[in-house]
């Protein structure tokens, strides 16, 4: 991307690599140890799959 303040190119796809990359592993990040039981789910949600809680000690984490 040009940036006119300092007359070249500016953003190069090794930044844009790193900006999508963080943005991945904070996502990752977030869905394991954010505690996500607040958000309510209605019975049909709760049979279609496994929970959050299960992943995780099937997983080792707890």
């Amino acid at each position: 991307m040009y940036d006119p303040s300092i007359g070249k190119e500016s953003l190069t796809y090794i930044d844009i690599a790193g900006v999508l990359i963080g943005h991945i592993l904070v996502g990752i990040g977030a869905t394991f140890f954010i505690d996500w039981k607040w958000i309510p789910m209605s019975e049909k949600e709760k049979a279609r799959g496994k929970s959050l809680e299960e992943i995780k000690k099937s997983w080792g984490w707890d």
